[in-house]
């Protein structure tokens, strides 16, 4: 399977992850509206970026997955590339999407300059842990966070 990929900067370019994003958070009850604020904050914020990955079918391009991402730099780590969201459509799991993704983010990331990519995974979502280990990723501490 051939994978296009386009980099999506702006919420208009992101809208066609909706659904996508919303099965994966359907707990949240996150509509169109709060989607699209949250996107515009994001990218306000952080220079939030949204790759996204398609399939070329006979209905057009199919969207088979995304992440979203964006460049910083911490004491900790220096400058990395911080990925968030990835995820693929179910219909087209297990066929390599979630490896092209990271390995496509990983040559973003060398030509920002970035010296590590960095992620966060639910610990219960080991599928991707997996995924992660293999791709070179290794667990580094933990992520703490407090209901305000």
């Amino acid at each position: 399977m051939e994978i296009i990929f386009k980099i999506a900067k702006n919420s208009k370019e992101m809208k066609i992850a909706y659904e996508l994003i919303f099965k994966h958070y359907q707990h949240l009850n996150l509509d169109q509206l709060i989607f699209e604020e949250t996107l515009e904050e994001m990218i306000k914020r952080n220079d939030y970026q949204m790759l996204l990955a398609f399939n070329e079918s006979d209905n057009g391009l199919e969207l088979l997955g995304v992440a979203g991402f964006w460049v910083s730099r911490m004491f900790y780590c220096g400058r990395y590339l911080q990925v968030s969201n990835l995820i693929v459509n179910e219909k087209f799991r297990s066929n390599g999407i979630g490896k092209k993704i990271l390995q496509y983010l990983e040559i973003i990331a060398l030509k920002q300059q970035c010296i590590k990519i960095v992620l966060d995974s639910y610990t219960e979502n080991k599928r991707s842990h997996s995924l992660y280990f293999n791709e070179g990723f290794y667990i580094r501490g933990f992520h703490f966070v407090k209901d305000l």
